[in-house]
């Protein structure tokens, strides 16, 4: 093994190279990585200490730290390859952890994983050819689809599989308890916390009822407290008499019909932007639906929710927590 010494504005940086392939001077320095087990570093075999430039493609063969200058902190797990840069890293495949504050996201195929909080932990899986799974460690981890819309809010406990597919962009379908809220109607779904608020449709029958929700998110409008975003509904269907009481109150919603307008909250602005959106509505809730069906096609057989495009499920559907990734106690310092 050879030791080289590179100089780059005016700091020494020591690192092991077996094929050496360096970066130009021109491009930035963003961080060092730690790869106890070796790795490839833009193509060229490293051990040890490397470092790591805007754009620098890393392959794991063993667990690789790498930390960047802005603070974040970057675990790939062995056989994981990842393209980094300064604000984010792009999960190519394999499975990586990442701490971070908000402002940095982690790319896995056409979805966007972002933390909500100041050093969130997150860690993403990429699952055979399509799946995507991503656990929350310590705070709610932000998924959005590759237009920017948010799907759903992974909150620590329960990790979700995600399944990007063919769909309107803006499409939703989900199954849950129907609440009240202030005067705004919730569906919620007790076993992966998604909350969204309905309008668009007189949801009073569908309060403190199990209510298949069909229509497209409306990413314009500001939701109610405690709801991740409005929902244009085109239909509602009801599948299961009661059952809501605990799930209310988890939310601070209430199953009592009173102060529910008839509109769901919507106003006659939003209820005429819902009837002159109807038909592609009702086109988008079939999206969702054909979505659905794929879905269970290739393993997600308990699909919770269909919005924009991507199908999302329990973790505990496709393997349990375990599916998600661990990471080795003796991962890099």
């Amino acid at each position: 093994m050879k030791l080289n010494r590179l100089a780059l504005q005016g700091v020494t940086i020591l690192f092991s190279v077996g094929t050496a392939s360096l970066a130009t001077a021109a491009t930035p320095v963003i961080g060092m990585a730690s790869a106890q087990s070796g790795a490839l570093l833009d193509n060229a075999k490293v051990s040890g200490n490397a470092t790591i430039f805007e754009g620098s493609t890393l392959q794991s063969t063993g667990y690789s730290r790498i930390h960047l200058s802005n603070g974040s902190r970057l675990d790939l797990a062995a056989g994981s390859k990842a393209q980094v840069f300064a604000n984010r890293v792009s999960l190519q495949q394999g499975t990586s952890e990442v701490q971070s504050s908000t402002g940095f996201e982690i790319d896995a195929r056409t979805l966007r994983i972002q933390p909500s909080e100041a050093n969130s932990i997150a860690r993403v899986k990429l699952d055979g050819n399509k799946e995507v799974m991503v656990t929350a460690l310590n705070s709610p981890v932000n998924v959005l689809n590759k237009e920017g819309l948010l799907v759903a809010r992974v909150t620590p406990g329960m990790p979700l599989s995600f399944l990007p597919q063919a769909g309107a962009a803006s499409s939703f379908e989900s199954t849950g308890c129907v609440v009240n809220k202030g005067g705004a109607a919730l569906v919620v779904d007790g076993k992966t916390n998604q909350v969204y608020e309905v309008r668009g449709l007189d949801m009073r029958k569908a309060i403190g009822n199990q209510t298949t929700v069909s229509g497209v998110v409306d990413s314009s409008a500001t939701p109610a407290a405690g709801a991740t975003s409005v929902v244009k509904a085109s239909k509602a269907t009801v599948t299961k008499k009661g059952g809501c009481t605990s799930v209310a109150q988890k939310v601070g919603a209430t199953t009592a019909v009173a102060g529910l307008g008839a509109a769901a909250g919507a106003g006659a602005a939003g209820g005429a932007a819902a009837a002159a959106g109807a038909g592609a509505a009702a086109a988008a809730g079939g999206a969702a639906a054909a979505g659905a069906a794929t879905a269970a096609a290739v393993g997600v057989s308990t699909t919770v929710l269909v919005v924009g495009g991507v199908a999302a499920a329990t973790a505990a559907a496709v393997g349990g927590a375990a599916a998600a990734g661990s990471f080795s106690s003796s991962s890099p310092e």
